[in-house]
């Protein structure tokens, strides 16, 4: 029993910095090849996300060999940012909408698959973060408290913002007798287009069915947003468009120069390959062709 838990304190955090690498890039790099190539769980984060985490990764791997004072403020501050990231993909892989049940799963597959232990990644970059808080200097660790809280400033104004536009909606919604009425009233900005790309080219759940097909973005502000602000006033969002071809349709009509069909790995695996048949069945030809707003 001994050996088993000096074993798992070893994987946790190698006391060795270089086997420490191997094991965290074997662990990640095979929860990596899973998710985009076997198992679908996260689809491909949008850009700014995807430079975080790559940034965070690089600071996981590197903090025991910088020795320059400069570089590891850097460091530092990124292994912060990466606070968040753990834990909303903690959040999102337990599903608020499931009461947060679904590390049930993951440990039963544990049990019986082994995959399950793939879940548990973000709780294994959490544990090197605190590690490496708990080794660190005052100095260091306020670049790590700054790291975690300046995320979160960012996305409080991101909410703030995203519940003005919600209620504008609403006041929309309500004078408006249609839902072609409404959508022409609505803002092309960016939260009009992520509201119409919902469940088709964003990501909102770790279970595709939600989604009715697997979409291909996910963006970690717009469903952080969706538990806080749109699902609590979904009910008062009169006239928006439900389903998913309406959502095409009029998402095509109000940003006729954004692409509709995203290429990722999961759109052509067994898992997603529904993803490129919905989007060609489910609105009709001249959506795709025409920037003719009119139609």
């Amino acid at each position: 029993m001994r050996r088993l838990f000096r074993l798992a304190k070893n994987i946790a955090f190698h006391p060795d910095p270089k086997k420490r690498i191997i094991i965290t890039l074997w662990y990640c790099g095979l929860g990596i090849f899973v998710n985009f190539f076997c198992l679908q769980v996260f689809c491909m984060p949008v850009w700014w996300a995807a430079a975080l985490c790559i940034l965070f990764f690089f600071a996981i791997v590197s903090m025991s060999f910088i020795t320059n004072d400069h570089l590891k403020m850097v460091l530092y501050f990124l292994l912060g940012i990466g606070v968040p990231i753990a834990v909303y993909c903690i959040i999102f892989l337990a599903d608020p909408f499931e009461n947060h049940c679904n590390y049930v799963f993951f440990t039963s597959a544990i049990l019986f698959f082994g995959a399950g232990l793939l879940a548990f990644i973000p709780f294994y970059l959490l544990w090197h973060i605190c590690k490496y808080y708990m080794a660190a200097g005052k100095k260091y660790r306020r670049i790590i408290k700054f790291g975690i809280f300046l995320p979160v400033f960012i996305l409080i104004f991101y909410l703030v913002n995203f519940r003005m536009y919600i209620n504008n909606v609403k006041k929309l919604g309500a004078s408006a007798t249609t839902t072609d009425e409404l959508v022409k009233e609505l803002p092309a900005n960016y939260f009009t287009e992520r509201m119409l790309g919902l469940h088709w080219k964003y990501h909102t759940r770790l279970e595709f069915v939600y989604d009715g097909w697997r979409p291909p973005l996910n963006d970690p502000f717009l469903v952080i947003a969706l538990w806080t602000v749109v699902w609590p006033n979904f009910r008062d969002l009169k006239k928006w468009p439900v389903y998913n071809w309406e959502a095409i349709k009029y998402y095509h009509r109000k940003f006729p120069d954004n692409p509709l069909h995203i290429n990722c790995p999961c759109s052509f695996s067994p898992d997603g390959r529904g993803y490129i048949h919905a989007i060609l069945d489910s609105a009709p030809p001249q959506y795709f062709y025409t920037t003719d707003t009119s139609k």
